[in-house]
């Protein structure tokens, strides 16, 4: 007999392309009487598929979404820190009420704190511009979620304990590029989900035995992918995942088509 196990998809964000001035223009002229500009439409345009996909968790946003992000911070001149921080909500909030009128329950990918490259001309002392950062995120974060956003993910290069310490939460789940023995442990001290490729579960087998591990996020897998990590958890524990990094026009139904697997 053929069982049948079909798993939830969640998307972890999106580097969209930029749009065509043709295509663009179209959508400016359905703006009216609402802010809106480039990182607007690249929100909806990265969330608009997952949708028509029928993601389960869908998150728009992504390390694109970093110019929004620092367009929303206080205190800078460029990429620079030039003054005390603070932040303008105004933009991020009206960010999170386009995408709650699309759907519910929607996330936000935005880089974490190390990889938008702020250079400290004010603070001069790397715990002070690092415990202001900190702060300002979680200002933006409580903004979003006000509005309407359910949580946001960080996406990072190498996970980073002091930044794991100050601002992985239930609503805030930290994705690693970066998935080495040393950094998934860090990952699994702060938070008990963890997303991988299918070449990280003899690592993550290893670490199963010393951390709890209540989510499983299997990034763009195969059928063995999903076999090899049944063997070790219970299928209510895992979800498949996905960040399109490719403009792919499929890469969400294709995501979608890959959770249901068939067992003999």
């Amino acid at each position: 007999m053929v069982k049948k196990l079909v798993f939830e998809t969640i998307s972890l964000g999106t580097e969209p392309e930029i749009p065509d001035a043709a295509e663009l223009a179209q959508w400016v002229g359905m703006q009216r009487g609402k802010n809106a500009d480039l990182l607007s439409h690249l929100l909806e345009a990265s969330l608009t598929p997952q949708i028509d996909a029928g993601i389960i968790h869908p998150c728009t946003g992504g390390i694109f979404y970093g110019d929004r992000w620092k367009e929303s911070l206080l205190g800078l001149s460029g990429d620079e820190i030039t003054g005390e921080l603070g932040v303008n909500p105004s933009y991020v909030a009206d960010d999170a009420i386009r995408i709650r009128k699309i759907t519910s329950g929607c996330r936000i990918a935005v880089p974490a704190p190390h990889t938008i490259s702020l250079a400290d001309r004010y603070y001069h002392d790397e715990d002070e511009v690092c415990h202001a950062l900190y702060t300002q995120y979680r200002h933006l974060f409580r903004t979003m979620r006000d509005n309407g956003i359910s949580g946001h993910v960080l996406s990072c290069e190498k996970p980073l304990p002091e930044e794991l310490e100050a601002l992985a939460g239930k609503r805030v789940f930290f994705f690693s590029e970066s998935r080495d023995a040393e950094s998934m442990a860090m990952l699994l001290e702060y938070q008990r989900a963890i997303a991988v490729n299918g070449r990280d579960l003899a690592i993550l087998r290893g670490l199963g035995e010393e951390y709890e591990i209540d989510r499983i996020i299997l990034m763009d897998p195969d059928n063995d992918d999903i076999k090899e990590v049944l063997r070790n958890y219970d299928p209510d524990c895992i979800q498949v995942g996905g960040y399109c990094s490719a403009g792919d026009e499929k890469y969400w139904e294709n995501l979608v088509n890959s959770a249901a697997i068939s067992l003999e």
